[in-house]
């Protein structure tokens, strides 16, 4: 998250933070004198030092998020924790394509064929875990129930990005492994995915995913995907960002 940090994100309360201490320090100064101790102006290095380690190197701004709910909509949400993947693939109509071609008598023209003679959209539930800090980011997904060809994919790229009226998401490079032993399809593919923040409930993101699976034969897949934190937590100021009903897709 510190990508989207301004310059001055940082500066200006580390700035304020020298100010006050130096107050205090020299307001106490004389007491301190008198029971032995000489404070000096590195006592306040140390002690911002020590404040910026423990906020930007360890979990405790999370603590502050949850105290604080409003910073995710201000700022970014905390997406850390398991979600709850659901997926609607185009899977199922490549495969209607590759069936139509080898039956002389089905003519399926994707085109212009009306929309209630399309196969239903192929759907899987998966798991997520997205692992936030302030210098890195991490998601992982699995399939728990190992009912379909999805095994895991892992992340190589996570891009967090800001949106208006706290309408913020996620960008991400993929690397996604199938279980199949069909020769027309292949085990390891890349693929990409963009998701934003829903707008009516703040634990759920939804947008779509594509990938490179078999692209130089056409079977390369996309997906409408929507995630749900899988233990929610909410609070009193955890409303909606606005009164519009989000979309369903991104």
């Amino acid at each position: 998250m510190f990508k989207m940090l301004s310059p001055t994100f940082l500066a200006v309360p580390v700035a304020w933070l020298a100010i006050f201490l130096l107050i205090g320090l020299n307001a106490v100064s004389p007491s301190l004198k008198a029971i032995g101790l000489s404070p000096t102006n590195s006592w306040v290095v140390l002690v911002i030092q020590g404040v910026v380690a423990l906020f930007f190197l360890t979990p405790a701004w999370k603590i502050f998020w949850k105290l604080v709910p409003p910073l995710n909509r201000w700022f970014y949400p905390d997406l850390s924790g398991e979600w709850v993947v659901e997926l609607e693939s185009n899977f199922s109509r490549i495969e209607a394509i590759l069936d139509a071609a080898m039956d002389a008598k089905v003519t399926l023209d994707m085109r212009l064929c009306p929309s209630d003679a399309l196969p239903p959209l192929q759907t899987s539930r998966l798991r997520a875990k997205i692992t936030q800090g302030w210098v890195s980011m991490d998601m992982e997904v699995w399939n728990p129930e190992g009912d379909g060809p999805i095994k895991q994919s892992d992340t190589i790229v996570v891009e967090p990005f800001r949106g208006r009226q706290g309408k913020h998401g996620l960008a991400y490079i993929f690397e996604q492994q199938n279980e199949t032993d069909t020769a027309s399809d292949t085990n390891c593919f890349k693929g990409a995915a963009w998701i934003v923040r829903d707008r009516e409930d703040a634990n759920v993101l939804h947008g779509r995913m594509w990938n490179d699976r078999m692209w130089r034969r056409g079977m390369n897949t996309a997906a409408n995907v929507r995630l749900t934190r899988a233990t929610p937590w909410r609070s009193f100021w955890e409303r909606p960002i606005n009164g519009d009903k989000a979309p369903e897709t991104a």
